[in-house]
């Protein structure tokens, strides 16, 4: 009973992540690519709080998931299919930790200082690409951990 329970959370979280993220990159990401520099920056710090700290939090949860499921679900094939979402939940973290929150928090202390330098479009579409490649781990994930489900209680 206690694997099942683990699976649907870890099945929660990835398609928490993956729902969020394709709404960040369809609808968030093309308003914020239409924005003059001093409205993009604003948006971009007001939208920070309502992501954070939640979304870190799924994503840590999705990972103890993950990892438990890839080494105790029954059979083989539902131990890959969980290793490789677990795979692209690290994927989630590592971009969103090495890209996305350091880009944020550059964006966060040119808008305090009201200084923005003249690389603030690349660093846009940095963030933008970023964005698109945690959204296609963590659709990844999410559909990795269906199957995952599929193999182990089929």
């Amino acid at each position: 009973m206690l694997l099942p329970t683990v699976a649907a959370v870890f099945v929660m979280c990835t398609g928490t992540l993956a729902g969020a993220l394709v709404a960040v990159e369809r609808a968030v990401v093309p308003m914020l690519l239409s924005l003059a520099r001093q409205t993009w920056s604003e948006v971009h710090r007001l939208l920070d709080p309502g992501f954070d700290p939640l979304m870190p939090r799924v994503n840590k949860v999705a990972l103890a998931a993950g990892l438990a499921l890839a080494v105790l679900a029954p059979g083989a094939a539902a131990k890959a299919a969980f290793a490789a979402a677990l795979a692209g939940v690290v994927g989630v973290a590592l971009v969103s930790e090495l890209r996305n929150v350091r880009m944020n928090r550059r964006v966060d202390a040119w808008a305090r200082a009201g200084e923005y330098p003249e690389t603030w479009t690349e660093l846009r579409s940095d963030w933008a690409r970023a964005n698109r490649t945690r959204t296609a781990c963590a659709v990844f994930a999410f559909l990795a951990a269906l199957g995952g489900c599929a193999l182990a209680w089929a």
